[in-house]
């Protein structure tokens, strides 16, 4: 009779707990999607305020700390960054199917975090992790961030890999063609990096970088007349921007068009 009671009550503190939980996850889920919109918008300080009030309205949604992560990350603070998103990970399993892939999304936003404070070993083995769950629905994108570190560190045969790994999984994604570019460009195999950018523009027409790369192997290859247009393009996507205030001196230097007033 003692064991009934205690396992009743032992049941309905779970039950408690979880309806509890779903409780809160009413009023936390909607302030991180208001989070998520200032984020968007880089109003950092905004998507904080909404971040906080959903985190005293539910601490344990790991949801939160994502959010926490993207906007110390977007206002350059790499530690608070790296300590949401270790939360995240921590609480991930909190969502079960309400959000596959969460602790993958953290993992990859704690590699692109130690990438860019180039901590390259621990960026991969963050990438690598972000790999495990089968749920995740974009891995293409930490497989594109490993391809950027071997690139980064002249390992062209680990960068191709992880490029073509990332196009198996999602061939229409252009910065992973973009990657492949640059690497055959650095290698000076300058027909395939003009296949791999034209893959990239055909997928994301205004992919700045790619016109400015796919102008540069045109022009190295004296075929003035499709670097040019691509310089012009350049120019057009990111009018003041630095790419097209380089695109610009580019073409002034080739006396290919009057600097725009």
């Amino acid at each position: 009779m003692k064991r009934a009671i205690l396992f009743s009550l032992i049941f309905f503190l779970i039950m408690g707990c979880a309806a509890s939980f779903k409780e809160q996850r009413e009023m936390s889920k909607p302030r991180v999607s208001l989070a998520m919109g200032k984020i968007q918008n880089n109003d950092i300080h905004g998507a904080l305020i909404e971040l906080r009030k959903a985190q005293r309205a539910n601490p344990d949604d790991p949801e939160v700390y994502y959010g926490f992560a993207l906007a110390y990350w977007k206002g350059g603070n790499n530690e608070k960054a790296l300590d949401n998103a270790e939360r995240t990970i921590a609480l991930g399993d909190n969502l079960g199917l309400e959000h596959p892939g969460l602790k993958s999304e953290a993992y990859n936003l704690k590699g692109i975090v130690l990438s860019g404070m180039g901590s390259y070993e621990k960026a991969i083995e963050a990438f690598q992790a972000a790999l495990k769950d089968e749920l995740y629905t974009t891995p293409e994108y930490p497989l594109h961030n490993m391809a950027s570190i071997y690139l980064i560190n002249k390992q062209y045969d680990k960068a191709q890999a992880a490029a073509n790994q990332s196009l198996d999984y999602n061939p229409h994604y252009a910065p992973s063609w973009e990657i492949l570019g640059r690497m055959f460009m650095e290698q000076g195999r300058d027909a395939q990096a003009i296949e791999a950018l034209k893959h990239a523009l055909l997928e994301f027409p205004s992919y700045t970088e790619a016109h400015w790369e796919i102008a540069q192997l045109y022009v190295r290859q004296g075929d003035m007349a499709r670097g040019i247009s691509h310089l012009e393009e350049v120019i057009r996507i990111d009018e003041g921007g630095p790419f097209g205030i380089m695109a610009q001196q580019r073409l002034n230097d080739l006396g290919g068009a009057p600097q725009k007033k």
